[in-house]
């Protein structure tokens, strides 16, 4: 029988609104069933083979199912759960968030989707990088076609496939060099991303190190620190300008980098939580 797992969650937790609060939950492996509520997303067993899961709730606050295309060892339930539980950051505490911002408690606004693990989160933080979203979720698409075989690609994946395969099949461009060199660092051992997943690890210690990985600039750097739970960062770019003058009814610049100062004035009053804001 195909194990289904059952996971409890906070009583604040709706499974759509943690999903559908980030845009990476557009990007493959990940399917939103919106009509069903449903999560379909590929995870990977303690051996790195794939494991097809459908991931539902049925009302607010009650657990959630995790419906397996086979049946798993105990271990490898154990280790798919570990998966969902960072996708859907179950055990994030919001509570000093939503004392700051009320609107955000009202609305059941905190939890930003994320992959599930972080060498997946920096591939797709650099796929969104000097392009066009359509372009980024087609990246995504063939990488996980292409290299992971239906499954998001693992470090070893990435590095066997190596950097003229990922530009010429999966359309990444310049980036190739950068997710490839990520893909050996990684597989080799010379890169430990458990070490920017510590509890212990400051915001400043964790953006620091990102920017000294080949090819991660300010915006990624920030971005990223923000898929591992270190909100006082901005990631500012176009859709930032949008929002921020749409919103507040600014004029938008020829230059929009004049307006860094004022946006991060703005949602500095929300540190340490202003990329939730």
């Amino acid at each position: 029988m195909p194990s289904r797992l059952s996971l409890q969650v906070p009583p604040d937790f709706e499974l759509f609104k943690a999903v559908c609060s980030y845009g990476h939950f557009l990007l493959a492996p990940s399917r939103w069933d919106r009509d069903k509520q449903q999560l379909h997303r590929v995870l990977r067993d303690t051996k790195q083979r794939k494991v097809h899961t459908r991931i539902s709730q049925s009302i607010k606050s009650k657990p959630i199912a995790i419906h397996c295309d086979r049946t798993l060892s105990r271990d490898d339930q154990a280790f798919i759960k570990v998966q969902a539980i960072r996708m859907l950051r179950i055990d994030e505490d919001v509570t000093p968030w939503y004392k700051l911002h009320r609107t955000a408690k009202r609305r059941g606004f905190s939890r930003l989707f994320r992959g599930a693990d972080l060498f997946e989160d920096i591939v797709k933080t650099i796929t969104s990088c000097n392009v066009t979203w359509p372009n980024t979720v087609n990246m995504n698409r063939l990488l996980t076609e292409h290299v992971g075989h239906g499954g998001f690609p693992t470090p070893v994946q990435v590095a066997d496939f190596g950097e003229q395969r990922l530009k010429d099949r999966c359309k990444v461009g310049y980036r190739a060099g950068r997710i490839a060199q990520l893909g050996r660092d990684v597989a080799d051992g010379k890169l430990d991303l458990d070490w920017f997943e510590h509890e212990d690890r400051t915001s400043d210690e964790v953006y620091d190190a990102l920017l000294k990985l080949h090819g991660i600039g300010p915006y990624a750097a920030a971005n990223i620190c923000m898929l591992l739970g270190h909100y006082g960062r901005l990631a500012i770019d176009t859709e930032t300008y949008r929002h921020y003058c749409k919103h507040y009814d600014v004029k938008r610049p020829k230059d929009p980098s004049k307006l860094h100062k004022r946006i991060e004035k703005h949602y500095g009053q929300y540190d340490p939580y202003a990329f939730l804001a």
